[in-house]
């Protein structure tokens, strides 16, 4: 099996975490449950169909890693840097993001649902056809990130600034969020209806 059609990858076993360099290696349909990782480095790596549950990642590298048909529930990601990064057909349920950086994240109809992402930074990345509900961003910065045809229903943000980020044909429902901070992103006027609505302004002709 390959990843970004460049190398091989050889199937690996996630409960022989500890004797693994993952490095080159693919994960399939495996319920990993209940680990703590720490100071790692996964580069070119591929999840497969796997469920993670009550895992955590601290101070960990992701290089070039891929999510596809995952469900990740109760994990954490304190203290990560994310590099090319795919979340692909996945469901983030009761997923935190603390203190880390993420650039070229690429979120592919995927849901994040009751998560949290808190002292994160995101540039040039990609959310296409992401719903996103329920969850609370505080003190993000998000840069060159376009969401192209995403759903934020009651999204809650909190002093999370968004830097030349595209969310023209996403659509926002009961969402908080200020409109000082997305001073330089491209909005649509329906964006801009939806979210003065969502603060009880009714806007009549």
């Amino acid at each position: 099996m390959t990843l970004n059609n460049n190398y091989e990858l050889r199937k690996e076993l996630f409960k022989n975490y500890e004797d693994l360099t993952f490095t080159y290696i693919y994960f399939e349909a495996e319920e990993i449950t209940n680990i703590e990782i720490k100071f790692e480095t996964f580069r070119e790596v591929l999840f497969k169909k796997c469920q993670l549950n009550n895992v955590s990642f601290d101070n960990t590298f992701f290089g070039k890693v891929k999510f596809v048909n995952c469900e990740l529930n109760n994990v954490t990601f304190s203290n990560c840097s994310l590099s090319n990064v795919t979340f692909d057909n996945c469901k983030l349920i009761n997923v935190s993001f603390f203190e880390g950086n993420m650039s070229n994240l690429n979120i592919t109809e995927s849901l994040l649902e009751y998560s949290k992402l808190e002292n994160i930074k995101i540039d040039s990345s990609l959310l296409d056809d992401v719903k996103l509900m329920e969850n609370i961003h505080r003190h993000n910065k998000y840069e060159a990130t376009r969401f192209y045809k995403c759903e934020l229903i009651n999204e809650n943000f909190i002093d999370t600034s968004f830097k030349n980020c595209d969310l023209k044909t996403s659509h926002f429902k009961e969402t908080n969020i200020n409109l000082d901070d997305l001073i330089s992103s491209k909005l649509s006027i329906l964006n801009l209806l939806e979210i003065v609505n969502s603060k009880g302004i009714i806007i009549e002709e």
